[in-house]
């Protein structure tokens, strides 16, 4: 029988730590409360991806000196390339019926003749742009939004490479950038820099940069920074965040695109 006492103990409700890093990384974005629920999924389709992907073949040449990986190759080379663009392609038609035409054709692209891998490796040329407006004018799709889903898709991949080159090689201190995949840093904590693309930690050296706090209100954990020089900006994360912290700058213009009115 229930308890109706008005003294009844409610169990605590749990906060679910994505969500609130979402919450204090991201809430400034601009997206809708549909787009930051689909933000949310969307990150936890890509860790889905990750944990059930341990153990998938993919080639790694990594190289001699930093950065060690060479992220279109592995996008190129991945056999399952194809297969992550359709869960991503197809979580988003979920979340954006009203965007579906526009998504499935990214998925009937594919199957007659778009080459995923080809685009994946794209990705990393300097003229990577034109590659992707050629494929989007050939099949009559949203350059953006082909470009957008690719590296969504991709993160995960991207992930779980880095993720396993430094169990095997020892992660150089002191560059700007990620020795391991040469991402710039989106994020520090302590003596860490955090990459955009892989997730790599890594000690960096940011001394010669003068990064201020920015303009508007600051989440408790999270506080953006810029440099006035270069233009840089930093999320300075609070370690407690650091479990489940990631950049979420590519998931959110991809979001941004499909949450316009049409």
């Amino acid at each position: 029988m229930a308890n109706a006492s008005p003294h009844a103990r409610l169990s605590p409700r749990r906060l679910d730590p994505l969500a609130l890093v979402i919450s204090l990384t991201a809430a400034d974005s601009g997206l809708s409360r549909r787009g930051m629920l689909a933000l949310q999924r969307l990150r936890q389709r890509q860790l889905e991806t990750i944990e059930r992907s341990r153990g998938a073949f993919v080639k790694i040449q990594p190289r001699t000196e930093p950065p060690l990986l060479d992220l279109g190759a592995i996008g190129r080379d991945s056999p399952l390339t194809a297969d992550y663009h359709s869960l991503i392609v197809l979580e988003l038609v979920t979340d954006f019926p009203e965007r579906g035409a526009e998504l499935r054709a990214l998925l009937k692209a594919r199957r007659h003749g778009l080459d995923a891998r080809e685009l994946a490796e794209a990705l990393w040329h300097n003229d990577g742009d034109e590659a992707f407006k050629a494929a989007a004018a050939k099949y009559k799709l949203d350059p953006h939004l082909l470009a957008g889903t690719l590296w969504v898709a991709l993160k995960p991949l991207y992930e779980s490479v880095a993720a396993a080159i430094i169990r095997h090689f020892d992660v150089l201190p002191g560059s700007d950038d990620c020795p391991v995949c040469g991402g710039p840093p989106w994020a520090r904590s302590g003596g860490q820099l955090i990459c955009g693309v892989c997730e790599t930690h890594w000690q960096g050296d940011l001394s010669k940069r003068s990064f201020r706090t920015s303009d508007g209100p600051q989440a408790v954990g999270a506080t953006r920074l810029y440099d006035a020089v270069s233009g840089q900006r930093l999320v300075d994360l609070d370690s407690a965040l650091l479990a489940q912290a990631f950049d979420a700058g590519p998931l959110i213009e991809l979001l941004q695109l499909l949450d316009k009115p049409i």
